[in-house]
């Protein structure tokens, strides 16, 4: 796990992204957005804007990294003309309708847990168009911070790169998994390893698909873009 929080990460990225948000009865709402993101000294931030429908056009959502702390999350509501803060306490709500919470959202250290080796299976996805069937260490992850949503996730992380391609969240009975998070394609950068195509599913069969396109890294990505009065704009 320590070098799973090594590998190696783009001082900034953008990219074009396609959200599908899937019922269990087949239909499906499909939103595009922008997505952009810079390393800091204090974590990662990261910038992201609704392009299209037009029910969450304009729609923007700002993250802070912050290593001492919660990570300062905001997002901007078009309709209401203002900026709300995400509080601690729902940060396990869902993201605009999303099988991803506020809290999957934050940036991760190897000090947010506790890790125990559970064995190793076989996972497989996509790398630079090559398909691959790799050994992975299942490995089990406690949050040490009482308010996570999560009492326990189950990573699996790859024996070849070291990166997390399968996840499993708990609730805080523990007895099934409530989500699933599946990391079906990667692009490598150099040495930076991004994710193309990622599929989370929740318990009850309601599935989000993410797909980057158009991906960028290390443009010299501006500060200002990552503060509140962006999100105004």
């Amino acid at each position: 796990m320590q070098k799973h929080f090594a590998l190696a990460e783009a001082e900034d990225m953008q990219g074009a992204m396609v959200m599908a948000l899937r019922e269990k009865n087949g239909s499906q709402t499909v939103r595009t957005l922008r997505m952009f993101s810079k390393k800091t000294k204090d974590g990662t931030n990261t910038y992201t804007e609704f392009l299209s429908p037009a029910d969450v056009k304009g729609t923007k959502f700002l993250t802070r990294g912050n290593k001492k702390g919660d990570d300062d999350q905001r997002l901007w509501l078009p309709d209401l003309g203002k900026v709300r803060k995400i509080a601690a306490s729902g940060k396990s709500g869902a993201f605009m309708g999303s099988d991803f919470t506020y809290y999957d959202m934050e940036n991760r250290d190897f000090s947010d847990a506790d890790y125990t080796l559970l064995g190793e299976e076989k996972w497989t996805y996509v790398k630079d168009s090559v398909e691959k069937n790799q050994t992975c260490w299942k490995i089990a992850s406690v949050p040490r911070d009482p308010d996570a949503p999560y009492a326990r996730v189950n990573i699996w992380v790859s024996q070849e790169d070291y990166f997390a391609y399968k996840m499993e969240m708990f609730d805080r009975k523990q007895k099934q998994p409530v989500k699933y998070v599946y990391i079906t394609e990667v692009r490598t950068f150099g040495q930076v390893i991004v994710p193309v195509k990622t599929v989370a599913l929740a318990a009850d069969g309601h599935k989000t698909l993410l797909k980057m396109e158009d991906i960028k890294i290390n443009t010299g990505l501006d500060d200002a873009l990552f503060t509140v009065k962006q999100l105004q704009k």
